[in-house]
C-alpha cells in the first residue's frame, strides 16, 4: 500500500501523542510505502522546525519518499485547480492531492474539506 501524508497530518503526527502519531507508527511498522509530495515537504520544512524534527520526519520516507512535483503533475494540478474554480487558498492542497491521486496513493489528512472535489483521490481523515 502506498500512503501520502498531508502537511497537517505530518505536523500532528510528530508533535502530539494522538491518533495521527499512532497511525503513522502503524504504517511505519507495516509494509506500507510512506511518501509525501515535495509541496507538502516544503510546507512542513518551512517551519518552524528544528534540524532534529526534520531528521525524524525524513526518517519515515524511503529514498523516493519525497515525490517531486514534476511538470506533468503541475499541469494536472493546474487543470484541477481551474476546474474547482481557482480556490487560491487551496492551491498547495490541490498540488498535494493530485500527486497522491496520480500515484494511486491513499492520502492521510486531518482536513478532508481541503481536498473536496479532487478527482480520483482516496483519502483517510485522522484527527482528535
Amino acid at each position: 500500500m502506498r500512503v501520502h501524508l498531508d502537511t497537517d497530518f505530518l505536523i500532528w503526527a510528530l508533535s502530539s501523542a494522538g491518533p495521527e502519531r499512532q497511525r503513522l507508527s502503524e504504517l511505519a511498522a507495516s509494509d506500507a510505502e510512506i511518501q509525501v509530495s515535495a509541496v507538502a515537504w516544503y510546507e512542513f520544512s518551512r517551519g518552524p522546525r528544528t534540524p532534529e524534527q526534520l531528521a525524524i520526519a525524513r526518517s519515515f520516507f524511503g529514498a523516493g519518499g519525497i515525490v517531486q512535483f514534476s511538470e506533468q503533475l503541475a499541469a494536472r494540478a493546474a487543470d484541477v485547480f481551474r476546474a474547482l474554480g481557482s480556490p487560491r487558498r487551496r492551491a498547495a492542497d490541490v498540488a498535494i492531492a493530485v500527486t497522491a491521486s496520480t500515484l494511486d496513493a491513499l492520502l492521510l489528512t486531518r482536513n478532508s474539506d481541503d481536498f473536496r472535489g479532487i478527482p480520483d483521490l482516496r483519502q483517510e481523515t485522522v484527527d482528535h
